[in-house]
C-alpha cells in the first residue's frame, strides 16, 4: 500500500486525506477481488515496523485514521463481506485501539475470505521469532517446520504480490512467505488503484505458466 504520502502531496492536500483514501482503497478493492475471483485471502502491508520511525505526527495520524475505520467497519457504516484480521505487533497502539481490533476480529462473516491487515510486521522479525520459537520447542514438539511458527502460520503462500509507488522491491514484507509469488511492480500511487488495474494484473497472471521450480 505505498504512496499515501507522496498522494497527498502531488494532489496538495493532507496527509490525513491520503491515508484515509488508502484505507477506502483497500476495502473497494478486496471487495472486487472477492466478487470476482476465488481468492480467499487479500493481505495489506498497511504499516511497516521500519515506518515506526516516521514522524510522530505522521503515526498520530495514522493512529486516528486506523481508529475510525475499526469504527466504520464494526459499525457497518462501510460495505464488506469479509472477515478482516490484523497481524503484526500491535504493542505500539492505544488500549482502545487493540480492544477493536478484538471486536472486529471476532465478527465472522458467514464465509472463509479474509482480509489480512498488517501492521508494525517486519518479515524479517517474523523469522527470527519463527526460528526462535522452533528452537525452544524442536524437542517436546511434534511442529518440525519452520513455517508453522510464522504469524502467518494456517494461511497459504501468496500466489500475486502488487507493489505499487515505483520501487521494485518487498520492503520486508513476507519475505519468507514470497518464494514463489509473481511479483507485480506499479508506478500508481496506492490510493489511485482501482479495479482495472487489478483485473489487468490478473488477466497476466492468468497467463503465466507457474512451475514452482520444477
Amino acid at each position: 500500500m505505498d504512496g499515501n504520502n507522496r498522494w497527498s502531496k502531488k494532489n496538495k492536500t493532507n496527509k490525513y486525506d491520503g491515508y484515509k483514501k488508502g484505507a477506502n482503497t483497500i476495502i473497494k478493492l478486496s471487495n472486487y477481488i472477492f466478487n470476482n475471483t476465488h481468492a480467499k485471502y487479500v493481505s495489506a502491508f498497511a504499516l511497516s515496523k521500519n515506518n515506526l520511525s516516521r514522524s510522530s505526527n505522521l503515526i498520530l495520524t495514522l493512529k486516528k485514521i486506523l481508529l475510525e475505520f475499526l469504527n466504520k467497519v464494526i459499525e457497518d457504516e462501510i460495505s464488506f463481506q469479509f472477515n478482516i484480521r490484523f497481524i503484526g505487533n500491535r504493542n505500539f497502539l492505544s488500549g482502545e485501539i487493540k480492544k477493536k481490533i478484538n471486536q472486529l476480529e471476532k465478527q465472522k462473516k458467514n464465509n472463509k475470505k479474509t482480509l489480512l491487515i498488517y501492521i508494525n510486521y517486519s518479515g524479517k522479525n517474523d523469522i527470527e521469532q519463527a526460528a526462535l520459537k522452533y528452537h525452544q520447542n524442536f524437542k517436546n514438539s511434534n511442529i518440525n517446520k519452520l513455517n508453522n511458527y510464522l504469524l502467518t502460520s494456517g494461511i497459504p503462500d501468496p500466489d500475486i504480490l502488487i507493489r505499487t509507488g515505483g520501487f521494485n522491491r518487498l520492503s520486508d514484507f513476507l519475505i519468507y512467505q514470497s518464494s514463489f509469488t509473481e511479483l507485480f511492480f506499479l508506478k500508481k500511487l496506492w490510493p489511485d488503484l482501482n479495479k482495472n488495474d487489478v483485473s489487468k494484473i490478473f488477466a497476466k497472471y492468468n497467463l503465466l505458466e507457474r512451475k514452482f521450480g520444477l
